[in-house]
This record gives structure tokens, sequence and C-alpha cells, in this order.
């Protein structure tokens, strides 16, 4: 009688501390927080994608992400429902009424979509050292973050007789079952390599070989001012600050100042017996080569004289005149 009666009350002990047990497991440990950075990688959102501190609750899937590069709004009500539904110990606050969770992307350039759409131009006939132009599009495209340009693919592709335009409808990755459909038309154009500043000129400061870079162009697009050695360039000044990565024109360059407007000058005339000269003053900037007007120190005559080296200029116009004495 005395051992029952020690019995039952320890049987008893046992199945509370079960019972005990089993309701603290199925509850949180501690309250959850809703993640301050809301963004995921894949095509899902999961609990712990929202709320942290939820244990082996984080892998379950509630919703679908957004596209690539897109958001998508969840609202507080929402956001409580499924922590009741899961039992995630979270209390909505007063204030919140939505949170915006991202979905992460990069972009694969215009260049490199550009280089995918010459390869197979290139494949069926097209000139290789064309270059692609898009109509009305110079922007990349936004893709999953697992995504190449290697990953884009060609539905149709078609190249006009003449290899001059193209029409192509690409199968861009969408992170989703279906890839999304990129309609794409454009030219290919001849291109000529052509010298471009690569940095900032001021005027009067000489070009260097170094301070220029090469480009392609478009041939159709080039005129007869277009400079395309860069022979014309080395040594020369610039007019006006110079651009860079654009065409340079023979009128965006000079050769550098040799004499000075209001410089003292030696002018020379020659003719088959002798060689003439007097004293004059330069009424223009000039480099060598350049014809500029020069006035006769003695005689006050005006006359056109080419630069032949600082300080001197040889007269091309009424050298009689200009070198005569009064």
């Amino acid at each position: 009688m005395r051992t029952d009666q020690i019995k039952k009350p320890i049987r008893s002990f046992s199945r509370l501390a079960v019972l005990c047990l089993a309701a603290t497991l199925s509850q949180p440990s501690a309250a959850a927080d809703l993640k301050t950075d809301l963004a995921v990688d894949g095509r899902t959102i999961s609990l712990g994608d929202l709320f942290d501190d939820i244990g082996d609750k984080a892998g379950v899937i509630v919703l679908d992400a957004p596209a690539p590069g897109k958001t998508k709004n969840i609202s507080g009500n929402d956001l409580q429902r499924m922590a009741n539904k899961y039992e995630i110990k979270w209390q909505k606050p007063n204030y919140l009424r939505k949170v915006s969770i991202s979905r992460h992307a990069h972009t694969i350039t215009s260049s490199e979509i550009q280089r995918l759409i010459h390869d197979i131009a290139v494949d069926v006939g097209a000139d290789p050292e064309s270059q692609i132009r898009f109509f009305g599009r110079n922007k990349g495209i936004i893709v999953p973050m697992d995504a190449t340009a290697d990953d884009i693919t060609f539905e149709a592709f078609s190249l006009s007789d003449k290899g001059d335009r193209f029409s192509a409808t690409l199968l861009i990755p969408s992170g989703g079952d279906v890839p999304t459909k990129l309609n794409l038309n454009g030219v290919l154009e001849e291109v000529r390599i052509i010298p471009v500043f690569n940095t900032s000129i001021m005027p009067g400061e000489i070009i260097r070989a170094e301070d220029l870079s090469w480009i392609k162009y478009p041939a159709k697009r080039l005129n007869g001012r277009v400079i395309l050695s860069s022979r014309q360039l080395v040594g020369m000044t610039v007019r006006r600050p110079a651009r860079t990565d654009k065409p340079i024109n023979n009128n965006d360059v000079s050769a550098p100042i040799a004499v000075a407007k209001g410089d003292a000058v030696t002018m020379t005339v020659r003719t088959r017996a002798m060689i003439l000269s007097a004293g004059g003053k330069a009424l223009e900037n000039g480099g060598i080569g350049d014809t500029i007007r020069v006035i006769n120190s003695k005689t006050r005559l005006t006359v056109d004289a080419k630069i032949v080296r600082a300080g001197q200029v040889e007269i091309i116009s009424g050298p009689t005149l200009a070198l005569g004495s009064r």
C-alpha cells in the first residue's frame, strides 16, 4: 500500500513534465524580427527571406518572387497572417502598412548584345569588319543574377541581301520557366579606325601620341574634314578645348604658334639674284606654314607672309613695295 502511494505521484509528475516540454518545443524560443534588407536572388520568397530567427521554418516558401530587377509589395496584414499561420512569434507594428521585397539582377550591356548579333551575322555572310547599330535601342538587358550573355539564344535571325540590315528575335533568361522574347532590328555599318582624343587638351597645349586613342567609327558618318592619321595631330595644338572620343576635324587643330601677334619678325623676299629682307611686325598669330598679315616697320605697308620659322616670314604678296623705303 505504501509503495503504490509513492509511485502514483511520480507517474503524474512525469506526464506533466513531458507536456510542459512539448509545449515549450512547439513555441519559438524568441520573438522573430522582420528583416531590414528584403531581397532575393531566386524565383521564390521563403519565410527566411522575410523574418530572422525562425529556425527550420526559414525554408518554407510562401510567395513567388518578382521579376529580376523588380519589386513586390507585401502588406503588413499579409505578413501577420503568415506569422500566425506558421506560428512565428511576431507582431505587426501599428505603423507598418507594407514592405517591398526586390529581386537581385544584373545588366547584360548593349555592347555584349551587339557582339552576339555581330557573331551570328558574320556566320551568315556579313562583313567581319562591320559594326552593329540598333534601331531605337541603346540600353542593356536586365537578367537574373546567375544568367550571362552566353545564356541568350536566337529564335530567329535574318540578314538582308546586301548584308547591311538585320532582324533578330532573342530569347532572354527571365528567371522563370519561359524566356523573354526581344525583337531587335538594326544595320551593319562599314567602319574606319580613326584617332580620337582620350583626354582633355586645352588650347595651346601640344598634342602627344599618348593623348590619342583609336576607335571604330561608321564610314558613312565621316567627311573630308575628319583627320584619319595621327601624323596630322602629333605636335599640333587644339583651337578649342578638345572633345574626347569624337572625330577630330582639320579646323579643330592648328600648328603651334611660332609667331604671335605683335612679334617683331624678319621679312624676306627671294629673287633669282638675291634675298631681300626688312623688319616688320606680325598682325596675327600663326604657326609654321601659316599665312599671316605683316606690316613693314619702315614703309607701314601691310602684306601677306608665310611663316618659315619663329621670327621669320617670307612675303608672298607685294615684295618690292613691302621692302622698299618710303
